[in-house]
């Protein structure tokens, strides 16, 4: 005969709103970044599943920032020298971070024609005018707070397109085999709760029945909003075109929900972290009683 077991608990509590606590970010899509893990089941009389879901957040240990960088003249040849005098003064000051050659790679993206049109009368005839250039500066450093220093060194030489930042973490095995130990500590933990709760035990043998892990870099959790602003116009100034002040987006680290983990390690990042999460998943067997 299957034997199964619920445990029901109920958590009552009361729930104060304080509106100046919530911030702006109510205006926009202020929904977190919630992971849905698989639920915890028994799969027969005999076996039942234990499963952790871990989160630990890392500082990464160096970044990668890219610049993008355009030119154009009548020629390639001047287009792409008048690219490179940038470029390399953009380099050269990038030296007082401790910054070398070989932390430094230009990338050649594109290369394109561009017209103009002459006009003459009522026609306008289009004409080859030169030729733009676009190209990568991709930067490697190590200091995340050097950042506005480079970003206002690369302006120096008119180059203002951040493409994007890179958040790199060296020893992945490291943080992998620190995931896996943690998720074994919540399932043995677990599992003597489950074991004492239901008054059954266990064959000494177990099998990893499942292994999820993700990593979610500081680029995929930004989000945006624009706070909303109202005013009235009253009947007397329909008559006019009214000029309403521009409403301004920002953007803002919002990190995973932690709601659904067992364990999360480094919980309070005020820093953009890279998030690794393993949802682990061990199968164990049931010693059948002796008739």
């Amino acid at each position: 005969m299957k034997h199964f077991f619920t445990v029901i608990l109920l958590i009552l509590g009361t729930s104060v709103l304080k509106a100046q606590h919530s911030g702006n970010i109510v205006y926009g899509d202020n929904s977190s970044t919630k992971l849905h893990f698989s639920t915890q089941r028994s799969l027969t009389d005999s076996t039942f599943v234990i499963q952790a879901n871990i989160l630990v957040n890392v500082i990464a240990d160096s970044y990668v920032v890219t610049f993008g960088v355009s030119d154009s003249s009548a020629t390639i040849r001047e287009s792409n020298e008048k690219i490179e005098r940038r470029i390399h003064g953009f380099i050269s000051s990038l030296s007082k971070f401790d910054i070398g050659p070989k932390d430094i790679y230009v990338d050649m993206t594109t290369q394109n024609k561009y017209f103009d049109y002459h006009i003459k009368g009522n026609v306008a005839e289009q004409y080859l005018k030169g030729f733009e250039i676009k190209k990568n500066v991709i930067v490697k450093f190590n200091n995340i707070n050097d950042l506005d220093e480079i970003m206002i060194a690369a302006s120096g030489f008119q180059i203002y397109d951040l493409v994007k930042v890179d958040y790199i973490v060296n020893d992945l095995n490291k943080i992998n085999t620190q995931l896996f130990k943690l998720g074994m500590e919540v399932i043995n933990q677990k599992k003597e709760m489950y074991t004492e709760a239901t008054n059954s035990k266990l064959l000494p043998a177990s099998q990893v029945y499942s292994e999820d892990l993700s990593t979610y870099y500081p680029m995929q959790l930004y989000k945006t909003y624009t706070a909303e602003s109202s005013s009235k116009v009253y009947s007397e100034y329909d008559r006019f075109i009214k000029k309403d002040m521009r409403n301004t987006s920002t953007v803002y680290y919002d990190k995973i929900n932690y709601s659904g983990f067992d364990k999360v390690v480094n919980p309070s990042v005020v820093e953009p972290a890279v998030e690794f999460v393993m949802s682990l998943q061990i199968k164990f067997q049931i010693e059948k009683p002796r008739k």
